[in-house]
């Protein structure tokens, strides 16, 4: 792909903008040609960075600087402020690939301070197969500029080619999706591919007409989990949970629309969420077992069971062999 193709999105292309105001001025002309975009599209580059807290002066018309005082190097920062970027970085660290990357280039120009003198720390998994800086640009292209991708990837039912029109990059526990509709279906039927799947990606010169912004947003709802991205029916789900699980429900919101009763006097607490997948609940509940049970509905409680069983015969297996 060639430049204009690949990238400097607008995301590199505001820190790469940010290096050069903290070199010294920069022309909105020179910028344009260089990127092979249009002078409107760095103005509103220029405007997200003033708006970002880096604030700049017009020496001239089409020329910016930083104003005095600011720059990358020395942007002062609280240690509240501090503790919410390294925080931000340990979870951009989870996630890996080109986001690693991104956030951090922004952390080492924001500040001059190391990692460790955060009070913060993110616990939690390392993505093992991150997101391709290749991959995340030419995703993120086709989806700006409607443009249908060929894509190799592998499913659980083998290798195979499709062409797809991507509307979204969801990221669920340090996983990458791609939201797409299969080119010749319906526009607003979508399925997820996990990009680390992805084994060939290529953009095509077709375009697709995008669905509405509002079908989209119908799609992805109340999610809280890449299962509860689904155009499934809606399932109403009631928890009983105590102990330690009533106190993490209490305090994290884990399932779409989620409402919790006043705790009894055992401490127990009702729970009540509408969900779109069965495995929105079935991770939770194994997890939290036996603090947490399923009072409905039914085929939720019998999901529950039939995991547990299977499970519980596999051990038997192993123990005998």
């Amino acid at each position: 792909m060639g430049k204009k193709d690949s990238g400097d999105k607008k995301y590199y292309r505001v820190l790469n903008i940010l290096n050069r105001l903290n070199e010294g001025p920069v022309r909105v002309a020179d910028l344009s040609a260089e990127f092979d975009v249009s002078e409107r599209s760095i103005q509103r580059d220029i405007e997200r960075i003033n708006l970002t807290g880096f604030h700049l002066d017009t020496p001239q018309k089409g020329t910016y600087t930083f104003a005095p005082g600011v720059s990358l190097t020395s942007f002062n920062l609280t240690g509240e402020q501090l503790s919410v970027l390294v925080l931000m970085r340990e979870m951009a660290g989870g996630m890996g690939g080109a986001i690693k990357d991104a956030f951090d280039q922004v952390f080492e120009r924001a500040t001059a301070s190391a990692a460790g003198d955060s009070p913060f720390y993110a616990v939690g998994p390392r993505a093992l197969n991150p997101l391709t800086r290749k991959f995340y640009e030419d995703i993120t292209f086709a989806i700006e500029n409607h443009k249908k991708l060929n894509v190799r990837y592998a499913s659980v039912n083998g290798v195979r080619e499709r062409v797809l029109c991507p509307v979204k990059i969801l990221a669920s526990e340090n996983f990458f999706y791609m939201m797409a509709s299969a080119d010749g279906r319906e526009a607003d039927k979508f399925a997820k591919y996990r990009v680390d799947r992805v084994k060939k990606l290529d953009i095509l010169p077709d375009e697709f007409t995008p669905p509405p912004a509002e079908v989209v947003k119908k799609v992805i709802g109340m999610a809280t989990t890449i299962w509860g991205v689904n155009e499934g029916k809606k399932i109403k789900v009631r928890l009983r949970a105590r102990g330690a699980a009533a106190d993490f429900l209490q305090s994290k919101e884990l399932l779409p629309g989620q409402k919790v009763s006043k705790p009894t006097r055992d401490g127990a607490v009702l729970v009540s969420a509408v969900i779109r997948h069965p495995m929105e609940v079935v991770p939770l509940v194994l997890h939290w077992m036996p603090e947490i049970t399923i009072i409905s509905p039914e085929s939720l409680r019998a999901e529950v069971a039939v995991r547990i069983n299977a499970y519980l015969a596999g051990q038997k297996t192993e123990a005998a062999v």
